[in-house]
């Protein structure tokens, strides 16, 4: 008699392993590699690497980089692509995924042209790449930088500086970008480096703080800029956009925090992404305080004046304490301050995140 079947154990099927991707980077070496990290909340085993030049689809449309283990936290590798922005994927056994890629731009002529993707918001979901950048003025880039950032796919560059400052270096022409001034017939801004320098005001360290607090409080007070840049974000053939400034870090630094809180990330990570200002022109304005040097032997208006070009936590938290004094909250704000309505507020939320 033929006996019945041995069930088989259910141990013989392991169960997937359960986790997640929490954070994921991209940062270029001095030797040009490309350095990508991440960590997870536990060992997720094996994983593959996807990338491709779209931020859209990277694992269906993309090419696959590597096999590799999760638990390593990162990989090295050539740049798949020179004179293109990649993206990555990286895909766990279990299924899990994250996306990321250098937050800077890889231009020669600008410093602080960087990218607004992969920040969490506070219900999980994740700014898209690829859709969101910061940047200074743009007059200085490279041939080469202008058919890089041709390639990228930009629809929209949001320009935020006076007629004088726009006068002394124009933007260039970006082939299939539609170019927007928000300040046009200003000739004056209160977070205008040089409108600063030539009030007579600046004395020392204190006033140059004092009056960049002020100038961000008055972008809150006055933000029709800003009420321009959200009309623009709400509008899908304005996918991807960059705003910019001249330094790309008062202006621009209270721009970006109004999408990135519109959008649902907190104020800590806020806070980060307009302090990383400080390490992206790091070089550029060491420079400008040599020169600097060079022609100003007052201590206190060289300390002045270094301040003026950085950034500092007190500067945006002027901005941000001022929606919430103003209006009672950064939400409300947001609706009667900018005139985002709810169903507007959603339509930016499911076109920029993930």
């Amino acid at each position: 008699m033929v006996g019945a079947l041995t069930p088989v154990a259910a141990s013989a099927a392991p169960a997937p392993v359960q986790g997640h991707f929490s954070a994921a980077s991209v940062e270029r070496s001095n030797h040009g590699k490309m350095v990508i990290h991440w960590k997870t909340s536990s060992n997720l085993g094996p994983a593959k690497i996807y990338w491709s030049t779209s931020p859209d689809n990277i694992e269906s449309d993309g090419k696959l980089l590597a096999h590799t283990y999760t638990s390593f936290g990162g990989y090295v590798t050539a740049d798949p692509k020179p004179g293109f922005r990649v993206y990555f994927k990286i895909k766990a056994g279990n299924g899990a995924t994250v996306t990321t890629a250098e937050r800077k731009v890889n231009l020669q002529g600008a410093f602080n042209f960087r990218d607004l993707g992969g920040y969490r918001t506070t219900d999980g979901k994740t700014v898209k790449w690829g859709k969101l950048y910061r940047a200074e003025e743009l007059g200085h880039l490279t041939p080469k930088d202008l058919a890089y950032v041709e390639r990228m796919g930009l629809k929209t560059n949001v320009d935020y500086r006076n007629d004088s400052e726009v006068k002394a270096m124009p933007d260039p022409v970006l082939k299939g970008v539609k170019y927007v001034r928000t300040d046009q017939g200003n000739t004056g801004s209160g977070a205008d480096l040089n409108s600063i320098m030539a009030s007579g005001m600046l004395k020392d360290e204190q006033t140059a703080v004092g009056l960049l607090v002020m100038g961000n409080k008055s972008m809150i007070e006055k933000p029709e800029p800003y009420v321009t840049l959200m009309e623009l974000l709400n509008e899908k053939n304005n996918m991807a956009l960059v705003q910019h400034c001249t330094a790309g870090k008062d202006r621009t630094g209270v721009g970006s925090a109004v999408i990135l809180l519109a959008l649902g990330v907190d104020e800590k990570t806020v806070m980060e992404d307009y302090l990383l200002s400080n390490v992206y022109r790091a070089e550029a304005n060491k420079m400008m305080i040599e020169g600097v040097k060079q022609k100003v032997k007052d201590e206190n208006m060289v300390k002045a004046i270094t301040a003026l070009m950085g950034v500092q936590k007190e500067f945006l938290g002027a901005a941000i304490q001022e929606m919430k004094t103003k209006y009672g909250s950064i939400d409300v704000f947001l609706e009667q301050g900018l005139g985002i309505t709810k169903q507007e507020r959603a339509q930016l939320k499911a076109m920029y995140l993930e």
